[in-house]
C-alpha cells in the first residue's frame, strides 16, 4: 500500500466529528448515493439556490431531473471528480474537484447541508479535497472561489490556508450573485503524488 493511501486511511476519521455521534466518512459519489443525494438536495434547495446557478429551478425539478443531476456527478470524467461527506446514514456535504485555468489546476467546490452549516464540516471537506488534489493527483494548484456577497464562503479559504490570488467578473446565475469574485489559491508542497504513478483507482486512496 502506498504512503498516500495508508496516510489516507490514517485519517480515516475514525473519532466521532465534534459535535456529534459518528465519524465523517467520505467516499467519491456512486449509484448507492442516489436515494440520500435526492434527500440532501432537497434538504438544501433554498440555500443552494442562492450562490449556485445550477440549482437555480431546483423547485421545478423532478425526480428525474434530481437523479439525471446526480448520475451526471457519479459519471464525471478527470478532472471532475465529486464526493459526499456522511455523518452516520446522512449526507451532509458534498465536496468537488474541478478543472481550472490550466490541465495543473484544480478548483475547489463544495456545499454544506442546510443545518449542519457553522459546525467545522466545510473546512475539513477543503482539507480532504486538498489532500485528494496534492498528494492523489499532483496538480500544481488548488484554488477556491466564491461570489463576494457569499458571507459563508468568505472566511473558510483562508481558515485553509489560502491566499488572495485575483478578482474576476462572471455572468450571474443564481439569485444572490453579485457577479464580482474572489478567487483564492494554494500551491501544492513539494513531493510525488501516489496514485499519478500507480495508476491505482481512487477508491484506494480516499476511503478510510
Amino acid at each position: 500500500m502506498s504512503n498516500a493511501s495508508e496516510e489516507m486511511r490514517d485519517k480515516g476519521n475514525r473519532d466521532n466529528f465534534p459535535g456529534f455521534n459518528y465519524p465523517l466518512e467520505v467516499s467519491p459519489m456512486r449509484p448507492h448515493h442516489r436515494e440520500e443525494m435526492l434527500k440532501a438536495l432537497w434538504a438544501s434547495h433554498k440555500q443552494l439556490r442562492g450562490y449556485i446557478g445550477w440549482a437555480k429551478y431546483m423547485r421545478s425539478w423532478s425526480n428525474n431531473d434530481f437523479y439525471k443531476f446526480i448520475d451526471d456527478h457519479i459519471n464525471a470524467t478527470l478532472p471532475d471528480q465529486h464526493f459526499v461527506f456522511k455523518l452516520g446514514k446522512e449526507i451532509v456535504g458534498v465536496g468537488s474537484l474541478v478543472g481550472a485555468y490550466t490541465e495543473l489546476d484544480a478548483q475547489v467546490a463544495l456545499w454544506v447541508r442546510t443545518g449542519y452549516q457553522g459546525k467545522g464540516l466545510g473546512q475539513r471537506i477543503v482539507q480532504t479535497l486538498e489532500y485528494v488534489a496534492f498528494n492523489v493527483w499532483g496538480f500544481h494548484t488548488l484554488f477556491y472561489e466564491h461570489d463576494s456577497k457569499n458571507e459563508s464562503s468568505k472566511k473558510l479559504p483562508q481558515k485553509c490556508g489560502f491566499k488572495f490570488s485575483h478578482t474576476l467578473e462572471k455572468e450571474i446565475e443564481a439569485n444572490q450573485e453579485s457577479g464580482f469574485w474572489f478567487s483564492w489559491k494554494k500551491e501544492r508542497p513539494k513531493g510525488l503524488p501516489d496514485a499519478i504513478f500507480q495508476g491505482r483507482p481512487i477508491d484506494d486512496f480516499i476511503i478510510p
